[in-house]
């Protein structure tokens, strides 16, 4: 599990890296603390160019920055100015990364204000400053309380031994007046680049990620480990307000942000030290009221339905997309998915389209354009009838919501990969309009204006011409043999072209205690899907259901869920 965290705390900070516009090349890290290491590894991650150094008397060649990492109570002196020196000579930035001891009870700031040295640090800090005033080019940067990695400063390993052995986190009312500061290791990288980036020169700034009493860290430990029986024990008294924090609010104007909220920074840092629980799992758990293992039940259903329809006439179908590449890393569900999809080559959904709704067990619907009420997806579906599953899409849409296992058509397209991609595109021009018509107002962003003129002219026609029209457009080269195929009407990033022979034929599968298919060329969609290391995990920080959902409700299947303490009685009964 450490490995797979670190991975994550990296991924979490080589994102925020790359989306704020914040990386760098040709930096010489210098020191030896173990925060080098994270940031020479998320350097590695987000593709930029750092060489690391154990002191300055090491470095070889000219950098265009220079980052020093220093414990402000023990550090070499002669060192620093060495490297300020190089710098200042070759015109370069330097950045000096300032660890603190922790910080004393009271000696510092509290919430809103900001200082550049800590008095309880006076001594120490007055020399690094004396060495770094002068120099044009120097910014300088102060941490301190780290956690998260191989960082502990909340003692997480000792919390999470207790309530392992003894099922209680314990929590002392004196705790609810005990302030900090504290610096998520993610954070902690982010906020060298911001500064190195968006810094002033001659301005020092405190990284913090948040401001909290010790009470709050520790119910919020709680709260994560309480479905697993551990219980919240409350000691002692009261006692009167104290404070050792540093405040980001400097860093914050240069537009810094967190890389995660602090109930993901805790859980990432609370499973390295957790052996018997998994609060990941939970956390989707929640995401549906707990209803998430029932949802799946009935999904699995569906999917036993249109494996046997298919199997009574004949109809070649397999899973496809996350079922897909859940049933071949899992064994069923990816852990954090939370719907099943199946597909089938266009002769064979044709079939499957005029059989289906005449033979669909009585609990289920078939829902598609072709039934004229509105229905407003690019595929068709089976739905629980006694369910209603409303998503941040779906809600705007005003058709049958439902749990639903979806269809997807794999159609014939140009042999070559340009004339696939021109076909692609103009399949997704098509669904930005009808997505307009269905939505009934303009789009947000650069096709905000377009939309707005074009939507009146949109009305004129129903929305289910606008179905038919897209399903004609699909099936343009049904007909040919071109002996390639796309799943056309799946996806927003065009993933290239696949022989029809990967579709062609199937293999027996299992997806969990379902009897199903996959394709024979799976290796090959699952690598051009989700790249050639299809097979490894996800960050933690990406293991998250793809649908935002407003409503889920079980109807009748509620009982059928034992674990369900939510929503004792279904709306839809």
């Amino acid at each position: 599990m450490t490995d797979s965290i670190t991975k994550n705390e990296i991924y979490l900070s080589a994102g925020y890296i790359r989306r704020k516009g914040l990386r760098q090349t040709d930096i010489a890290l210098i020191g030896e603390h173990k925060i080098a290491a994270y940031l020479k590894a998320t350097s590695d991650q987000s593709g930029d160019s750092m060489t690391r150094f154990s002191s300055a008397t090491d470095i070889q060649g000219t950098f265009s920055h220079y980052w020093y990492v220093l414990n402000a109570a023990d550090y070499d002196e002669d060192d620093l100015q060495n490297a300020v020196i190089r710098s200042e000579r070759s015109g370069s930035a330097f950045l000096c990364i300032i660890l603190l001891q922790n910080i004393k009870e009271s000696d510092t700031i509290q919430k809103y204000s900001e200082m550049e040295l800590i008095t309880a640090h006076s001594e120490q800090l007055g020399a690094i400053r004396k060495q770094l005033s002068g120099y044009k080019n120097v910014r300088a940067i102060f941490f301190d309380r780290i956690f998260g990695g191989d960082f502990d400063c909340f003692e997480l390993s000792q919390i999470a031994r207790e309530a392992q052995e003894e099922k209680r986190v314990t929590v002392t009312q004196a705790m609810a007046n005990r302030y900090t500061s504290a610096l998520y290791i993610g954070d902690a990288v982010t906020a060298v680049y911001t500064v190195s980036k968006l810094g002033k020169p001659g301005n020092a700034y405190n990284a913090s990620s948040f401001y909290l009493s010790e009470y709050q860290l520790r119910s919020e430990i709680y709260t994560m480990l309480s479905r697993h029986g551990v219980t919240l024990n409350v000691t002692g008294e009261t006692a009167e307000p104290v404070y050792a924090a540093l405040s980001n609010g400097k860093l914050r104007s240069l537009g810094y942000e967190n890389v995660c909220d602090i109930s993901d920074a805790l859980r990432y840092s609370m499973l390295k030290n957790l052996d018997r629980f998994s609060i990941q799992t939970d956390r989707i758990h929640d995401g549906y009221s707990g209803k998430l293992n029932t949802l799946r039940a009935i999904e699995k259903d569906m999917l036993r339905e249109i494996d046997r329809i298919c199997r009574e006439h004949g109809i070649k179908y397999f899973i496809c997309y996350g079922t897909m590449l859940g049933a071949v890393r899992h064994g069923g569900f990816i852990p954090w998915d939370d719907d099943v999809d199946v597909a089938m080559l266009r002769s064979e959904f044709e079939k499957f389209r005029q059989i289906a709704p005449k033979e669909l067990n009585d609990r289920f619907s078939y829902e598609s354009h072709t039934n004229h009420n509105g229905y407003h997806y690019f595929f068709d579906r089976i739905t629980a009838k006694d369910t209603y599953f409303a998503s941040k899409y779906s809600d705007d849409y005003e058709m049958h919501k439902g749990i639903s296992v979806d269809i997807f058509v794999v159609d014939n397209v140009p042999a070559d990969q340009k004339a696939a991609y021109r076909f692609w595109k103009g399949l997704m021009r098509r669904r930005m309009l009808m997505n307009v018509r269905w939505k009934n107002t303009a789009r947000k962003g650069k096709a905000y204006l377009l939309s707005k003129l074009l939507l009146p002219v949109l009305r004129l026609k129903s929305m289910d011409s606008y179905s038919r029209s897209y399903e004609k457009a699909v099936r343009k080269y049904e007909h040919k043999e071109t002996g390639w195929v796309m799943p056309a009407s799946s996806d927003h990033i065009f993933r290239g072209i696949f022989p029809i022979e990967t579709f062609s034929d199937t293999l027996p599968y299992r997806f969990d205690d379902v009897d199903t298919f996959i394709p024979v060329g799976y290796k090959d969609f699952l690598k051009a899907w989700y790249t050639e290391n299809y097979m490894e995990m996800l960050p933690l920080s990406e293991q998250n259901p793809f649908h935002d959902y407003y409503r889920l409700d079980l109807g009748s299947n509620i009982d059928q869920d034992n674990n369900t303490h939510f929503d004792y009685m279904g709306e839809l009964k």
